[in-house]
């Protein structure tokens, strides 16, 4: 009897751990879990700039830039930050001034010209 009961404990577990390994989100794939302490943003990018264009933080905040790519692949990169996404971004603000971004992806014509800029208070 209680061998019959150590077992079936050990089926319901490893039935339990089977399914969180199958059915355990993939935050890789930009699946994101909300947190009401981070600032979020929606980017909208397209061919040749971003709307909006300038973002305003403050030092300390969290931050979640989403990019919406409209018409192809653009994404954005900051440099001085060490930032770089094609479809969102994620980081604390933990440096103030003004940091200009550039589309990541070659998007055309007026790939180069393509920039917006993060304002860190």
């Amino acid at each position: 009897m209680k061998n019959k009961f150590v077992m079936a404990a050990i089926i319901i577990l490893g039935l339990v751990i089977v399914g969180f390994l199958l059915f355990k989100p993939d935050f890789s794939a930009g699946n994101v879990i909300a947190q009401p302490d981070v600032k979020e943003f929606t980017v909208n990018a397209f061919q040749f700039g971003y709307s909006p264009n300038v973002i305003e933080v403050n030092k300390g905040d969290n931050v979640r830039i989403i990019i919406n790519n409209t018409d192809t692949l653009h994404g954005m990169r900051i440099p001085n930050l060490s930032l770089r996404g094609n479809e969102i971004i994620e980081f604390t603000a933990d440096k103030q001034g003004e940091f200009t971004w550039y589309c990541t992806n070659m998007c055309g014509q007026g790939h180069m010209q393509m920039q917006g800029k993060l304002i860190v208070r």
